[in-house]
């Protein structure tokens, strides 16, 4: 109707006008085709609005007719909420200013035989986003505006560029019916598509979908310099430069500021010619500071209107004038100030005379004409000395705090939240948020998020140098500190166990109305402290001492609790993300070691985990929990906690953490693989593909493009320096992808195809290197190719031949490499080392002497970093094989082992050496002059890795991929508890319970630790040198048997070593148990009296459970000497029991009939293995099964509501009681 009404109003003036024309002169006729302009302004303005309406209805009944099963796949999809242009609460432009360059993006928005791509360049506060507004409201209004991404630093979903376009894709679903019937099925196919990089992205949501619907359609993206992006070129503009012409009738609108990556992404060879671009603060000024007045005085005299002003001479010429000339072209100035005089309870005149009594400048303006803090400085100190001025005496802390909430929150706060992290009333908070309002974008919602108005207030109020005044000053530290101090305590006082209470073993996908569960449970305070409390924990570097005990009370108290809210959110990956964080973090400002050690602790539950934690929040005590370790800090604070009733595991548990933390059953033929720089990624290379994969959870992440659908990779796979970029080795080139799109940024061919070995990038990033096979002669050996690789061009830079028995080892060294041979005569072999660049000069070599003749000899790695060289020699055949690890610098032999060692690998600080043999993983720690073993690990994984961080080691383990966790550097202690609570097995007491002697770490050495003794840790380690296979404690004597030696230490009574007694020959078959006085526990011992070959016991109260021979289980009572039971037990471990009290009816857990018929309520479905879960008939997820025991079970039986799981290939059996 109004519609109408306007458009009669316009008529009926044109008609005015027309009858005017023809009686007026010359000068009536500039009038009224200036009055005729103004008509035409304000008839499209009208006909936008009622467009806009009408699409927007359109908009709305089309998202209603969506089928419900694929909203569902869309709502799957992850994407950033508040991202569209219709969300928030951003201006469009003034009627009457920015006409230009409006009218140059609406014709090129139109013309689809323009550039596909519009840059609309400009620096902070030129007015980029609201002209990305106006646009977005014109092509919406047009019926041609397909998707709209406004970035922003101030939420982590729209800095995040992953999110970019999965966004935009489910927009255009919303809107085209035929880009939603390809999107979706592809959706459901590949549900984890949006996680990939975005390169994949916009070929498969974006592209792919509208290539094949052929759809005409304008794309805007606004702030792309505000998203988090690692590339020397904007990741987003790489991958468009490469798909926007497969998308022709697709413009996309961008802006952004001038900043290198957004610069350089623009000016990539594809992107350039297909570009246009429009510079804002390239604008004649005169049509700028025009347009800026235009603002001040509209905006002025609306202020006077509402606020009752006299406009007779307010605002003065003078006061345009110097307002016009502060702003110094930034519309973002003019736009604070009109902010700034719009006061509640101050008059607009007031305000002004502030502005205008203010300096003209601060010490950090006048550096440059368009930097911000040249205009906007004097305007805050303005705004804040009057906002402070208003506030209470003795309130200047309070104001700091709530401001430093707002600047530096990692999400954006709500009154209401930041009240609750503050500890002050909803109204106060609002009150104070009130006084600076013209600096802030606030609601009267006391729930809806505070933001700064513009991105320069937060960099002026934390920066020192530009705010000098320490009343206003927000110091980041300190408000860090704060708002730290604030989530833990807030977490501290508001969870707790099953706070939504939810239905036992359920997955939160089942709980129907979690939604509600989630707003009436948890706050937006709580969320916002489970989600960031680390963010801010991390910036803390001064009075650490404060926040400690609130980190410790977080820690044991409220953990799974924490876990379970972020589970029911979405965010369980986080929990990964902050113990990550929190580690180095402790390892930085404190020496707490029991409380560093939590932090592992919890790291390996989540991370162990993170599969379970992301579905079900309940589960993480029905199955988490029950399945950690015995030896856990989870299961010490948490397992009373569990719900009753719960499975049981009764055998199966590990009594530490096991090696394998994160497992993938996919099958491939896998043949080589390289860390990232960063230490969150794997390369992992197979014979078709080069794929990404999370270090932390072993995720198939993405898969880098290949040139063409037959190439054949090789091994070989090499990061640059920077980690910007990947190089793989095909059959017959060296490809380079660019690692944050995907995208294949070089391809260089070489001239032997089929023969490549290994590449590696050199130190600068320059060159790569390349060994590739040759020739092979009976007399001289194998010849191999050296060939070096100029990355930017492609050419190649040299190629030398060498002469070796083994493939050459080579490694990056200063500006090139340095190379390894293995050469011989008759007699002996020689280990040459080459320096490899534009030519090759042997600078070194050794000769490899052996006891016997050599058969064979092959390199293992260098250490670049501690110039140690691995060498496996394999004698002839009367002689073991020989693993040998040399100082090429002095030519020090710092290892000889014996065995059969292959897939050696070194730490990145050539301190941890690691090998596999056909039944374990052998880890070396270095010390001064020899490597000495650390672990040894009953895992077979070839290919190995560490990790740059060294905190764990990556390699293929039949069937799996496997991520090995370290705890290294190691930590000096073992916490007393996880002893005394009997969660890990008990070597040795002392006859009066004063101390514990327990085996420690590599079981070479042993720890004492005093049980009177307030202190949790170990008082001593003793090195024994020995792979110690027995150890017992009589009187004040400690015994240590190794398979050929008994060694005998003196003890005092608080377990000090008070001399040694000498060591003696011991033979294979002799027992401790033989030789040990009857001090303790006579009638026990008596029992134990010549018994042979008893492998492992574990104690707890009056119950001793022993394994003889590994097939032999006797139960006694320790006082008593009675046997409790005796069976037989198929390479059962006797202690796995003893994390509950051992009684006689639990002895029959270990009974395991065979073939009767099942007793149990409900049977175990075979498909347990491939489901991942035991459920019960009523279909309830009762217990998790881990991905280790999925990849490697074998069998499944039941029986009496017991269930057990034999493992492949293996004597392990799990044992599950219901």
């Amino acid at each position: 109707m109004r519609l109408f009404e306007t458009l009669e109003d316009i008529k009926e003036k044109l008609q005015n006008l027309s009858k005017r024309s023809t009686t007026g002169g010359a000068t009536e006729g500039e009038a009224n085709m200036s009055d005729v302009c103004d008509l035409a302004d304000h008839l499209r303005d009208v006909l936008v609005e009622y467009q806009f309406s009408q699409q927007k209805a359109i908009f709305e009944q089309n998202c209603r007719l969506i089928d419900a099963v694929d909203l569902s796949v869309l709502n799957g999809c992850t994407r950033a909420k508040g991202a569209e242009f219709r969300h928030g609460t951003r201006s469009s432009c003034l009627k009457g200013t920015r006409t230009a360059v409006l009218d140059d993006i609406e014709l090129w928005s139109r013309d689809y035989k323009a550039s596909p791509v519009y840059w609309l360049n400009g620096v902070a506060g030129t007015g980029k986003s609201t002209i990305a507004q106006t646009i977005a409201e014109r092509v919406f209004a047009d019926g041609r505006l397909g998707a709209s991404f406004f970035c922003s630093r101030d939420f982590q979903d729209r800095r995040n560029l992953l999110y970019i376009f999965p966004t935009l894709a489910f927009q255009l679903a919303q809107k085209y019916p035929k880009f939603r019937s390809i999107l979706v099925p592809l959706l459901r196919s590949n549900p984890d598509i949006a996680h990939e990089l975005p390169l994949s992205q916009m070929e498969s949501l974006i592209v792919g979908p509208l290539s094949s619907s052929a759809i005409s359609t304008v794309i805007i993206i606004d702030a792309l310099d505000e998203c988090v992006d690692e590339d020397p070129q904007s990741a987003i503009l790489s991958v468009m430069g490469r798909l926007v012409e497969d998308i022709p009738n697709v413009k996309f609108f961008i802006t952004g500021r001038p900043e290198p990556r957004i610069q350089s992404g623009f000016r990539l060879g594809l992107l350039r010619p297909l570009t246009d671009v429009f510079v804002l603060h390239e604008v004649d000024p005169s049509v700028v500071n025009m347009d800026i007045r235009l603002f001040l005085e509209h905006g002025l005299q609306e202020l006077a209107e509402r606020h009752g002003v006299e406009q007779d001479g307010w605002p003065t010429e003078e006061n345009i004038d110097l307002l016009c000339k502060r702003a110094a072209g930034l519309f973002v100035y003019a736009v604070a100030t009109v902010k700034f005089l719009d006061h509640s309870f101050m008059a607009p005149s007031d305000q002004l005379d502030i502005i205008m009594k203010s300096p003209g400048s601060t010490a950090h303006e006048g550096q440059a004409n368009l930097q911000l803090g040249a205009t906007l400085d004097s305007l805050y100190i303005s705004a804040l000395q009057a906002a402070f001025s208003r506030a209470p005496a003795g309130d200047d802390e309070k104001v700091r705090s709530v401001i430093g909430a707002v600047v530096l929150a990692v999400d954006p706060l709500s009154p209401s939240a930041i009240a609750d992290l503050v500890n002050m009333g909803k109204h106060q908070v609002m009150k104070i948020l009130q006084l600076i309002r013209s600096l802030l974008k606030l609601t009267e919602n006391l729930d809806s998020p505070v933001l700064p108005f513009h991105k320069s207030f937060p960099d002026f109020i934390i920066n020192s140098l530009r705010c000098s005044n320490e009343r206003f000053y927000i110091s980041p530290s300190t408000g860090h500190l704060n708002l730290a101090l604030s989530c833990l305590e807030l977490m501290n006082h508001s969870l707790g166990q099953n706070l939504l209470s939810l239905p036992d073993y359920s997955l939160n996908s089942e709980v129907k109305d979690l939604e509600e569960r989630i707003s009436k449970h948890i706050s937006l305070s709580l969320r916002y402290a489970c989600k960031s409390w680390h963010s801010h924990l991390i910036e803390v570097k001064e009075d650490i001492p404060a926040i400690i005990p609130a980190l410790e009370n977080f820690l044991q108290v409220g953990f799974l609790a924490w876990l379970e809210v972020l589970s029911v959110i979405g965010g369980a990956r986080g929990a990964v993300l902050a113990l990550e964080k929190l580690i180095p973090w402790l390892q930085e400002v404190t020496d707490d070691y029991h409380l560093l050690h939590t932090a592992r602790d919890y790291f390996q539950f989540a991370t162990t985990f993170l599969e379970l934690i992301s579905i079900s929040a309940a589960h993480i005590y029905h199955s988490a929990l029950e399945l950690s370790p015995l030896s856990s800090l989870v299961q010490k604070f948490y397992y009373h906690k569990r719900p009753c009733p719960s499975p049981r595991v009764v055998i199966g548990t590990p009594e530490s953490w096991k090696p394998t933390t994160a497992g993938s059953t996919k099958s491939f033929n896998y043949l080589s693989s390289a860390w990232s720089p960063c230490g969150q990624f794997i390369a992992i290379v197979a014979e078709r593909a080069v794929e990404i994969w999370d270090a932390l959870t072993l995720k198939l992440l993405s898969t880098m493009q290949s040139p063409t659908v037959a190439t054949r990779f090789k091994r070989g796979v090499t990061y640059s320096p920077d980690g910007r970029s990947l190089a793989g080795c095909s059959h017959d080139a060296i490809i380079i992808w660019d690692t944050q799109t995907g995208g294949m940024a070089k391809e260089v061919k070489f001239r032997d195809p089929h023969n490549g070995l290994d590449i590696m990038w050199s130190l600068d990033g320059r060159t790569i290197g390349r060994i590739s096979r040759g020739s092979y002669n009976v007399a001289a050996g194998h010849t191999y190719n050296f060939t070096l690789y100029n990355v930017i061009s492609g050419a190649t830079l040299s190629s030398e031949k060498l002469q070796s028995e083994v493939t050459p080892q080579f490694w990056a060294c200063n500006k090139y490499f340095q190379v390894t041979t293995i050469t011989r005569d008759q007699k002996s072999h020689t280990l040459e080392i080459f320096e490899a660049g534009i030519t090759v000069t042997r600078i070194k070599s050794f000769p490899l002497k052996s006891h016997s003749p050599v058969g064979y000899s092959s390199f293992g790695p260098f250490s670049l970093t501690t110039h140690r060289l691995s060498v496996l020699i394999s004698q002839s055949h009367n002689h073991d094989p020989e693993l040998l690890i040399m100082d090429i610098t002095t030519s020090e032999v710092l290892l000889q082992a014996k065995g059969s060692y292959h897939d050696i690998c070194y730490s990145p600080d050539g301190n941890l050496l690691a090998a596999t043999t056909k039944a374990y993983l052998s880890i070396w720690r270095y010390t001064p002059g020899r490597y000495v073993q650390w672990k040894e690990i009953p895992q077979q994984p070839i290919k190995l890795q560490f990790s740059p961080t060294l905190s764990s080691i990556f390699g293929y383990a039949g069937a799996l991929l496997c991520s090995l966790h370290l705890d290294y550097p190691p930590t000096s202690s073992t916490a007393k508890s996880l002893i005394t609570t009997h969660s890990r097995p008990l070597d040795a007491f002392s006859p009066h319970d004063t101390f514990i002697v327990t085996t420690y770490h590599n079981k070479s050495t042993l720890a004492v630790t005093s049980l009177k003794s307030p202190n949790p840790f170990p008082s001593q380690f003793i090195d024994t040198d020995l792979e110690i296979s027995e150890i017992v404690l009589t009187g004040n004597v400690l015994l240590v048997k190794s398979s050929e030696t008994i060694v005998g230490w003196l003890l005092t009574e608080d377990g000090e070593v008070d001399g040694i007694l000498g060591n003696s020959r011991a033979d294979q078959n002799d027992s401790l148990w033989k030789v040990s006085p009857q001090d303790l526990n006579p009638a026990f011992l008596a029992r134990l009296e010549g018994r042979e070959n008893h492998l492992e016991f574990a104690v707890k109260d009056d119950i001793a459970a022993i394994k003889y021979s590994g097939v032999i289980l006797h139960a006694y009572h320790t006082r008593t000497g009675e046997i409790i039971k005796r069976d037989n037990l198929p390479s059962m471990r006797p202690w796995y029991h003893f994390k509950n009290p051992l009684n006689r009816d639990d002895c029959n857990i270990y009974h395991r009939k065979q073939k009767e018929t099942p007793e149990c309520s409900w049977p175990v479905s075979q498909n347990s293995l491939q489901e991942g879960w035991i459920k019960d008939p009523e279909g309830r997820h009762r217990l998790w099964l881990h991905p280790y025991w999925r990849a490697v079970g074998n069998e499944v039986d039941w029986l009496d509501k017991v269930t057990t799981l034999r493992l492949r290939n293996s004597s392990e059996l799990v044992v599950i009681k219901f």
